[in-house]
């Protein structure tokens, strides 16, 4: 900001050269004419001296120039990393009614959440490292700009100052109406993400139907919802930017001709006049700058309000909180269980539900589709909380304990196997870190995995999941699944549907190594299940009905032989 300055008083050295020079034209005959000893002197320096000084001032410049460009950007990355890390947190530690329903009312699905953490996050990161660095600067610089300004001449700067109450109104206003299009444009972003995830990973569903123009017609009209806020946007800078430019260009032109008139009243020397027309130009883009630094401010302001909605939102079943209870192994019991979910609000599963499982039991729950089967283990693993009753494991009270510790103690494995992106050990050891090779080993077999994961070529250290190019079949990523499980060496094992996927050879081989861990080791193990084969390998049968209510509990000999039980009316019309 010294810059113009030092231009100023070159130029008005330069001046005062020429002048003498004239003057010594005229006087060439007084000889003995005295020199003045401040003639060719910069600010009270020689000019070798200023110059010097003028270089030093310059790399002192550059060096700040590169600190306050790399410690800001430093620090936006820092603070963007944590924010990033500390939503993805968040959203693990949510129970199941964030995903149903969420801050939004609308349910959290996944492709909206990538965009938060992504597309949200990067914009927050712009405005802490990028916009705050450029509004400091702006700021400092319009200050400094505007004192020398005064120092060099009041009176143009009273004339300049006119300018900055309509940029400063139209500033606010444009700066609101950005904060909003761009929350506008984020959610719009969300959507497309979350339209995007859901059409790729259903592909071949769509490929199979012959629907890829439905889907690409689904896909632009999300696109469009983004061009359309995209132009209002850029229609809204325009405006704002032209007036912009207009003021200024409109300034510039009546400060010089102010100035040519302070010069030729003796107001003002040529050197000054320049000074000071630098320092507008300096101090009108630092005031471009900072409405510029609002508008992009509020652009992260929009962004920041949907990560700080999540980060603020409150789930219903706290995970770190409560009793940790190493002895798990008892009745389970659930009593007088009324529940309905979330986001649907309007059917009820369960109105009065009870049911008592004995320790080491290997029982088997059926039912029709929606009758609540799913929702026994959704209730016993604590993705819910029913609205009244209570879920009771060996007389503790599931609600009273820490969540994540009592999930240690249990086994789940789900119909839809998920493998994460790894080898097949990795993903084994997911189950329990701490496992043994020989603990892997017997997971395997456990679980029927073993000699098709010795027959991979890496064995092991084969690399599966979504990203790879090995495929595995439903059935060994279900028996992987349950190898994952098995590992934990749980006490409570529960099985929706883990079996459907496999042949009837591996699946008869897993129910008896079932039946062994059951027998031999009293785990109690509570299985969701259609297929007649995994029925009849439990001891104990409950029956529910489409209203979720027990209409029979008893062995499976002794349902299966009475043909007018439920149990064989479910078998009959195959949606057992």
């Amino acid at each position: 900001m010294l810059l113009p300055l030092f231009i100023g008083k070159i130029i008005d050295a330069g001046s005062d050269e020429l002048v003498k020079i004239k003057e010594e034209a005229d006087t060439e005959n007084q000889p003995d004419k005295e020199k003045n000893d401040s003639d060719g002197l910069l600010l009270g320096l020689e000019p070798i001296q200023f110059y010097s000084v003028l270089a030093v001032l310059f790399t002192v410049g550059a060096v700040a120039n590169f600190g306050r460009t790399y410690l800001l950007r430093t620090v936006g990355e820092r603070l963007v990393a944590r924010l990033r890390s500390r939503l993805f947190s968040k959203i693990l530690e949510q129970d199941s009614i964030f995903f149903d329903i969420g801050p939004t009312g609308n349910g959290m699905k996944t492709g909206d959440l990538i965009s938060r953490i992504s597309n949200d996050a990067q914009i927050i990161s712009k405005t802490l490292s990028g916009n705050i660095n450029d509004g400091i600067r702006a700021s400092i610089s319009g200050l400094v700009g505007l004192s020398m300004m005064c120092y060099v001449s009041w009176k143009l700067t009273l004339c300049m100052s006119l300018m900055f109450p309509p940029l400063i109104l139209m500033s606010l206003f444009y700066g609101r109406k950005i904060k909003t299009l761009s929350k506008l444009i984020q959610e719009n972003l969300g959507a497309m993400t979350k339209v995007t995830e859901e059409k790729l990973n259903g592909i071949k569903t769509i490929q199979s139907f012959s629907q890829q123009k439905l889907m690409v017609h689904q896909y632009n009209e999300e696109v469009k919802h983004i061009f359309d806020n995209g132009l209002r946007e850029g229609k809204l800078s325009g405006i704002y930017y032209a007036i912009n430019g207009f003021l200024g260009n409109t300034t510039i032109i009546g400060l010089l001709v102010i100035g040519n008139q302070l010069i030729i009243n003796g107001d003002l020397s040529v050197g000054d006049l320049s000074s000071f027309m630098m320092y507008a130009l300096y101090t009108g883009g630092a005031v471009f700058g900072l409405g510029n630094f609002y508008s992009e401010l509020m652009k992260g302001l929009g962004a920041s309000e949907r990560i700080f909605e999540l980060i603020d939102y409150r789930s219903n079943i706290p995970v770190r909180s409560g009793e940790k209870v190493d002895n798990l192994h008892g009745n389970i019991e659930f009593r007088d269980i009324k529940f309905k979910y979330p986001s649907r609000t309007t059917s009820t599963i369960f109105n009065g539900l009870n049911l008592t499982i004995e320790k080491g039991s290997n029982i088997c729950i059926v039912g029709p589709s929606g009758s609540g089967k799913s929702t026994i283990s959704q209730l016993l693993l604590r993705f819910y909380d029913p609205i009244e009753g209570q879920v009771i494991v060996n007389g503790y009270n599931i609600s009273d304990l820490n969540l994540n510790y009592y999930r240690t103690k249990l086994g789940y494995v789900q119909q839809e196997s998920l493998l994460f992106n790894g080898t097949i050990r990795e993903n084994i050891l997911f189950g329990r870190n701490d496992a043994t090779e020989e603990d892997i080993y017997d997971a395997l077999r456990l679980s029927n995995s073993f000699d098709f994961v010795n027959n991979l070529p890496d064995g092991l250290d084969t690399n599966i999941g979504s990203l790879n190019s090995t495929q595995l079949s439903g059935g060994q990523k279900q028996r992987l699944s349950l190898a994952r499980t098995l590992i934990r060496k749980p006490k409570i094992l529960l099985l929706d549907e883990a079996t459907s996927a496999l042949d009837s050879i591996s699946e008869e081989i897993v129910l008896t190594n079932l039946k062994h861990l059951n027998n031999n080791e009293n785990i109690t193990i509570i299985s969701i299940a259609h297929r007649l084969s995994t029925i009849k390998n439990s001891d104990r049968i409950i029956v529910l009905d489409h209203h979720g209510n027990i209409v029979e509990d008893g062995q499976f000999n002794e349902l299966y032989e009475n043909p007018d039980s439920a149990l064989n009316r479910l078998l009959k019309n195959n949606d057992a």
